[in-house]
């Protein structure tokens, strides 16, 4: 079933565009699985692998799980390879048959799908504890039936640590847990509580151009919480203390969102550019913004989205439109969070178990569908990650400036 979507302008202070995308209908966030009424008795050597399987997962002893419920289901999800793992890129979802089994142990109840052959699948969304959904419930100011997950997987983290005292602890288990309402993902303990990533003060020069050092910090968090790890190649390469105006088109400032007249104000602020594996995150921060509650920064779309990822969309892009890539052009980026599966086919059960950061992008180019006005674009729309080897078509539609 096709549906058309009309989505018009928000970044501005006042829009002067609109989109129309032609997009074919998505599912909602659910995994299409068939569980047997008739209950059946798991096979042994099943039970023995998932019981492992938990053990390892939680880092005890297997002989404190128990098995509590075993059903026989049927799911869709993607093949495996030749080692017997699903890989991590598109695939075409395939039914496969098995058990629906949920382990207890540690005061955690986890729901796995297990094929007849022994491929074991933790259904992590199904699996957080009532701890969990009850702080999730509390940040999102929802009540528990109202959460819908995206996406959630096991990760790890640091308890937060005593202001003015150095922390040695070990990292403990938790959920990465990405929600709709929540542009980031939350980083929580089994316990509910907040984790992080480590003392990321030490990764900021002593120099900040007078910028809070708190503020620094939750930039490198939102860069570390997108890599979901943090390792000796964060570094900041600059922070400058930056004044603009968004009708003079000078010196150093963001990426002008889509406006009608410029306001008449000066901006003053930091911009803060972070490196981490091979991405630049570009930053900019207003200092009204640093006396906001839960302030979350996040990079400026546009400058931080690598060349090479630019390169493989418009081409891409123009072998669709059937036009040469130069007539392709980039049009808008901003950063995103997404399952597994860049939020597409997310009916396949190993979608939803991960969560990856990366980028929503739209480009102009190719033949405007007949029937627009002449001064109309086309515009296709894609997901993709941060290392730019999973890329995804969204839609595409037309792209018309709103006097």
């Amino acid at each position: 079933m096709k549906t058309k979507i009309f989505l018009c302008s928000v970044v501005a202070l006042l829009g002067i565009s609109s989109l129309i995308f032609h997009a074919t209908t998505q599912p909602q966030n659910f995994i299409k699985a068939e569980v047997a009424t008739t209950p059946k008795n798991l096979p042994q050597n099943l039970e023995t692998a998932v019981r492992e399987k938990m053990a390892q997962q939680l880092e005890i002893n297997s002989e404190l799980l128990k098995l509590t419920k075993s059903e026989v289901a049927t799911w869709e999800d993607c093949l495996t390879d030749k080692s017997g793992v699903i890989p991590n890129k598109p695939c075409s979802a395939k039914s496969h048959s098995g058990w629906r089994v949920t382990m207890n142990g540690q005061g955690e109840n986890w729901v796995y799908y297990v094929t007849n052959n022994g491929l074991i699948t933790l259904d992590a969304t199904a699996s957080l504890n009532k701890t969990i959904l009850s702080a999730l419930s509390t940040r999102l100011s929802l009540e528990t039936n109202d959460i819908s997950i995206i996406a959630a997987q096991l990760s790890k983290g640091l308890p937060a640590c005593p202001i003015n005292t150095t922390c040695k602890v070990q990292p403990i288990l938790g959920w990465r847990i990405l929600a709709e309402g929540r542009e980031k993902p939350f980083l929580l303990g089994l316990d509910g509580q907040d984790l992080n990533y480590g003392n990321l003060s030490l990764y900021l020069p002593q120099e900040t151009a007078e910028m809070p050092r708190n503020i620094g910090e939750k930039v490198l968090e939102d860069v570390v919480s997108r890599h979901d790890n943090l390792n000796s190649n964060l570094r900041v390469e600059s922070i400058k203390a930056i004044k603009w105006h968004w009708c003079d088109g000078t010196g150093i400032r963001p990426t002008k969102p889509e406006m009608g007249i410029c306001p008449d104000i000066e901006e003053t602020a930091w911009q803060m550019i972070v490196i981490m594996d091979a991405n630049r995150y570009v930053y900019y921060i207003r200092k009204d913004a640093i006396s906001v509650p839960n302030f979350s920064p996040i990079p400026d779309g546009m400058q931080s989205l690598p060349s090479s990822l630019v390169s493989v969309i418009k081409k891409d892009a123009a072998k669709r439109a059937k036009v040469s890539e130069n007539m392709i052009g980039l049009h808008w980026s901003s950063p995103k969070f997404f399952d597994g599966c860049l939020n597409i086919d997310n009916q396949k059960l190993s979608c939803r178990q991960s969560i990856q950061a990366g980028w929503e992008v739209n480009v102009f180019g190719g033949n405007v569908p007949s029937g627009n006005p002449s001064w109309a674009s086309a515009v296709r729309s894609y997901n993709v990650n941060l290392a730019g080897n999973d890329l995804q078509f969204v839609h595409s539609g037309v792209w018309v400036p709103v006097p």
